[in-house]
C-alpha cells in the first residue's frame, strides 16, 4: 500500500535489493527511508548476520527513522558498513545526527 500525502505526487516507497558477494551481503534500498517505510528496512535486515553492506546511493531522502533504522541494524550487526552515496540529503542527514561517526561509513560498495 503507498501512502498518499496531500502535495506529494510520487508515491513514498522502499525497495531494497538484495545480493550475496563474496565479502558480505548488499543491501541496495530505493527509494525514501524515513518513517513511512523504515519498515521495510528493517523486514530486508532483520534474517541477516553479518558482514552487511548498505548502499544508500538509490536513497533519495532519509530521515531520522531511516537513520534509527541503520542504527539498530548496526547494533544488532557490528559488521554492517554504510556507502553513503552521493545524495547531500542522506549525507547530511548521517552527519547532523551523528550516525555516520557510529556506522561503519565508506565511500565505496568494494571493500
Amino acid at each position: 500500500m503507498t501512502p498518499h500525502i496531500p502535495g506529494v505526487t510520487a508515491p513514498v516507497e522502499l525497495t531494497v535489493r538484495a545480493a550475496r558477494r563474496a565479502d558480505a551481503i548488499h543491501l541496495a534500498p530505493v527509494g525514501d527511508l524515513d518513517a513511512a517505510t523504515a519498515h521495510v528496512f528493517e523486514e530486508a535486515v532483520a534474517p541477516l548476520t553479518g558482514p552487511v553492506v548498505v548502499d544508500l546511493s538509490g536513497v533519495a531522502f532519509l530521515s531520522c527513522a531511516g537513520v534509527r533504522a541503520l542504527l539498530d541494524a548496526h547494533e544488532r550487526i557490528p559488521l554492517l558498513t554504510v556507502v553513503p552515496g552521493q545524495a547531500h540529503a542522506v549525507r547530511r542527514c548521517l552527519a547532523v545526527t551523528g550516525a555516520d561517526e557510529i556506522l561503519g561509513v565508506r565511500e565505496t560498495v568494494a571493500a
